[in-house]
């Protein structure tokens, strides 16, 4: 590490780091079949209609002239009402204009005592000259993680990103999200940034399964 950097470069390195982390694990290749992929951006239209492999229950496949195989993915939408929340979950209908369904967001106590715990130390010590710098980033950094796993922020009208699988219960598609990430800006960059990743993911699969076909 750099010492001559600020906290607020190395919070930026952290960033890139979390990010390219993620895309190099989008996808893994199966060592026979076709490649099962995650993080997969998808419509809900398409979870709706995906089933579920019969050689393999942890990877379901889109219903689409060039299918996608994939055991995790990616959505954006709007929160239009709450389902049932209980202990472990909280629900929520979730509407993409494409079609809408109850997505479940694992909540996560344990981690988000720790956070707490960790932003009042932070705190303590952002009183003192020496580590004040220091301890502001932190502060910031653990506010930010506490949005990332605290599902009771969440509300209808929210635009949401969330990263999950598809569950059928009793005939009903739904969606078991890990992670969620709340859009709060008034503008839709990020709602037109998603659609924009999403075209070109699918378009970028449907060029390589002709290629692999011909």
């Amino acid at each position: 590490m750099d010492f001559n950097q600020s906290f607020e470069d190395i919070e930026s390195q952290l960033d890139n780091f979390v990010i390219r982390k993620k895309q190099q694990s989008e996808k893994s290749t199966g060592k026979c079949g076709p490649e099962v992929h995650d993080n997969v951006p998808l419509t809900i239209s398409q979870i709706e209609r995906a089933t579920q492999d019969p050689e393999n229950e942890n990877v379901f496949i889109t219903d689409d002239v060039h299918p996608i195989h994939f055991c995790t993915c990616i959505v954006y939408a709007f929160v239009t009402g709450n389902g049932t929340h209980n202990e472990s979950f909280m629900k929520f209908m979730i509407d993409d204009g494409t079609g809408s369904l109850e997505a479940s967001i694992t909540k996560k106590p344990f981690n988000g005592r720790v956070i707490t715990s960790l932003y009042n130390e932070a705190s303590s010590l952002a009183s003192s000259e020496a580590y004040k710098s220091i301890a502001v980033s932190m502060m910031r950094l653990l506010q930010v993680s506490m949005e990332y796993i605290d599902p009771t922020r969440i509300s209808r009208g929210h635009n949401l990103f969330l990263r999950g699988r598809p569950n059928r219960f009793r005939g009903k598609m739904g969606l078991d999200a890990f992670q969620f990430f709340i859009d709060s800006g008034r503008s839709r960059e990020m709602e037109i940034g998603f659609v924009d990743y999403l075209t070109d993911w699918q378009r970028r699969h449907k060029t390589m399964q002709n290629t692999t076909n011909k």
